[in-house]
């Protein structure tokens, strides 16, 4: 009798153990103990996460360049209207004629931009170069006269007239799709060069212009090495008003006005 108790309590003991073992087991595998490496798993993941979100050095810049670093242009801004044989002016683009008091009497341009015009001039003159302004805001009838003019000189060249109108849009802009029109361009020239030439860029005055103008918001509208996009021959007399920060953009890019439109608007 008491061996089988003895037995019995040895089977019960056994059990009680086995228990305790699975148990303490079940633990062990639902709470595995901790080394370190679950940790840097952790936080190796929380430092990629980082890295890919985090942006790449020069990322931010490339991004900006788009519309520019600080500003966003908008292309119903009247500085930046794109007027050319493609983008004639607009026929509800209106604007007020301001005089512009010079050496070879009183012109016409925006009066917005006069401001700005005035103090390029005066700064230029600081500096020892004398601008001049011999073509400012033009009606659609002078320029109307000046394009035909120059039909009819190479017509009696013996161009026929549709070649002749060809060359001759080359130089002249066409009616309707010229910025002197809009009261935003002006050739400019100086005391000694006073033809609208190319030679006018190697001059001081050409030199200064190219170099400074986009400080009072002009810009070069016709740069050399753009004529199959601006569909005008170079013409270092002639200046755009397009505002500070687009001029800026446009000088220092080496860029025509139809290239800011395509990049930033």
């Amino acid at each position: 009798m008491k061996k089988s108790c003895d037995e019995g309590q040895m089977k019960r003991l056994t059990c009680i153990i086995f228990v305790l073992f699975c148990f303490l087991m079940g633990n062990s595998f639902a709470y595995p103990a901790s080394d370190g490496a679950a940790d840097a798993v952790l936080q190796d993941a929380g430092e990629t996460a980082a890295e890919t979100v985090a942006v790449p050095a020069g990322a931010e810049t490339e991004s900006q360049d788009k519309g520019s670093a600080d500003t966003a242009f908008d292309e119903q801004d009247w500085k930046l209207t794109l007027i050319n044989k493609q983008h004639p002016i607009p026929e509800d683009y209106s604007f007020t004629l301001g005089t512009i008091k010079t050496d070879r009497g009183n012109m016409k341009c925006d009066e917005r931009i006069i401001e700005e015009l005035n103090s390029m001039m005066q700064d230029a003159k600081e500096d020892g170069i004398h601008l001049a302004i011999c073509s400012p805001y033009r009606d659609l009838a002078r320029q109307e006269s000046l394009f035909n003019r120059k039909i009819k000189t190479y017509m009696r060249g013996g161009m026929t007239y549709m070649d002749a109108y060809k060359i001759s849009s080359q130089a002249v802009t066409v009616p309707g799709a010229s910025e002197h029109q809009a009261g935003l361009a002006l050739d400019i020239i100086c005391d000694t060069y006073t033809v609208l030439e190319e030679g006018f860029a190697d001059t001081p005055a050409g030199i200064w212009l190219e170099e400074n103008c986009a400080r009072y918001g002009f810009i070069l509208r016709y740069p050399k090495g753009k004529e199959l996009i601006t569909g005008i021959e170079f013409e270092p007399w002639h200046f755009r008003y397009v505002g500070r920060e687009a001029a800026e953009i446009i000088m220092e890019e080496e860029i025509c006005l139809e290239e800011f439109w395509e990049k930033y608007l």
